[in-house]
């Protein structure tokens, strides 16, 4: 397969985008569209899903009501007050894991997250609830943190910044439930390392960089990589240094606080990102 733009033969095959796009002019040659039907399963609960259409949901709205203890003797009111008292923690776990499934819901609408992103994250909020990390906690932060943990399991650029502008969770309570649902996961959630490479688009297009300052933007964090020299560094600030040498190599120079801004990142912070990635690269310019 070739591209029709360039003719270049040097295709990748982005699996997070599902599409097919030339390394050489980013023209996008082909979608993917998976459309078999995934039937691994890894435990029970995910077996139960898979045998569906779609995940459980929630029951919404229909419960049952108990209404006052019959006249009876005092053994009986007892083992009905035991009962009531176990049907109204039956009917709170439902009601929170309803607002859960709303609050999901309503966040990756905003944000635009695939539809296999929010089924995640609702699984994970069921698992949360289950175990009682809502303690302590809000519906919002702990739906905010399992959005987060979706988009990292999905290999997604973790959305965080843009999560807190529609959320009404405090940060440090989302960090804190993210937390926490990661040490109950363990291993059996594997989270992608997050790349650079994937916030360098999202980036270029707030600042309407072409196709070659990105391609040089990629090729320097490549080189980065490949020297390990990104280790524990933020990617999304590494992405914006980049971009900054890239556009400082073709002669746009825009400005640091613009980059920064559309980075959400500070000018302090790119400016010493930039200085490290000059300082151990093998090329100067002049920033």
């Amino acid at each position: 397969m070739k591209c029709p733009a360039c003719g270049s033969e040097r295709l990748v095959h982005d699996h997070c985008t599902g599409e097919v796009k030339c390394e050489n002019c980013g023209l996008v040659v082909e979608t993917i569209v998976d459309t078999g039907q995934e039937w691994r399963a890894y435990d029970e609960e995910q077996r139960l899903a898979r045998a569906r259409a779609e995940p459980v949901k929630p029951a919404g709205r229909l419960v049952t009501l108990l209404g006052p203890p019959p006249p009876s003797g005092a053994g009986r009111r007892y083992e009905f007050a035991r009962l009531a008292a176990l049907h109204a923690s039956v009917v709170e776990e439902a009601r929170s894991v309803e607002a859960g499934a709303r609050e999901i819901s309503r966040l990756t609408a905003a944000l635009q997250l695939p539809h296999g992103v929010r089924e995640e994250a609702q699984r994970l909020f069921r698992l949360a609830q289950k175990n009682g990390l809502l303690r302590g906690s809000t519906v919002a932060a702990v739906a905010a943190a399992c959005v987060l943990l979706a988009c990292r399991e999905f290999g997604l650029p973790s959305p965080l910044a843009r999560l807190l502008q529609y959320t009404s969770a405090d940060v440090r309570k989302v960090r804190r439930s993210y937390m926490e649902l990661r040490t109950l996961l363990g291993g059996r959630v594997v989270v992608k390392a997050d790349s650079p490479l994937k916030y360098v688009p999202m980036i270029a297009s707030k600042l309407g960089l072409g196709m070659e300052v990105q391609k040089m933007a990629a090729d320097i964090i490549r080189t980065a990589e490949e020297g390990r020299l990104l280790l524990g560094k933020p990617p999304r600030s590494c992405a914006a240094a980049a971009l900054y040498i890239a556009t400082v190599i073709h002669g746009r120079r825009p400005s640091r606080h613009e980059i920064a801004q559309a980075a959400g990142i500070t000018e302090t912070t790119l400016r010493k990102r930039v200085k490290d990635l000059l300082r151990k690269l093998d090329f100067e310019a002049h920033v």
